[in-house]
């Protein structure tokens, strides 16, 4: 009975629960987030004025800018990125020639993101690919 199997039954998920995974049986273990096993992605407003800058952490995945738009936007992709992580970055404003996306330390963007405009409901995105250590600019 020590070792019994239990069902514990969820009828909506807020996003913030975590499952403990097992590499096969006598495997390492982890916690992972229920937004990773069901595919879904934040989604961090940010507003601001003047130069404003934003350096996503890892459990980051979208970025709005939402009102007023600001002298520059400077984003940083988030370190440590996973293989295949996907990073969106939009805007509910016409933000022109205001956006540079730079990669974090050890990794590389694919092509420069420098002083770009993003038309208002727009956005751009971005690929992270580990063997390369690169983000790949993929819309």
């Amino acid at each position: 009975m020590a070792n019994e199997n239990r069902f514990i039954g969820i009828n909506t998920l807020a996003g913030t629960e975590v499952l403990e995974v097992q590499e096969g049986v006598g495997g390492i273990s982890a916690f992972v987030g229920v937004n990773v096993v069901r595919n879904s992605r934040s989604l961090d407003i940010v507003s601001g004025s003047g130069a404003a800058t934003t350096t996503m952490t890892a459990d980051q995945s979208a970025l709005m800018w939402h009102g007023t738009a600001p002298t520059t936007w400077g984003v940083t992709l988030p370190t440590p990125a996973g293989d295949g992580q996907v990073v969106t970055i939009g805007t509910d404003t016409t933000l022109t020639t205001m956006v540079t996306v730079t990669a974090p330390a050890g990794s590389t963007l694919n092509a420069t993101y420098n002083s770009q405009t993003l038309s208002a409901v727009t956005s751009v995105e971005f690929m992270y690919d580990l063997p390369t250590t690169t983000w790949y600019r993929t819309r």
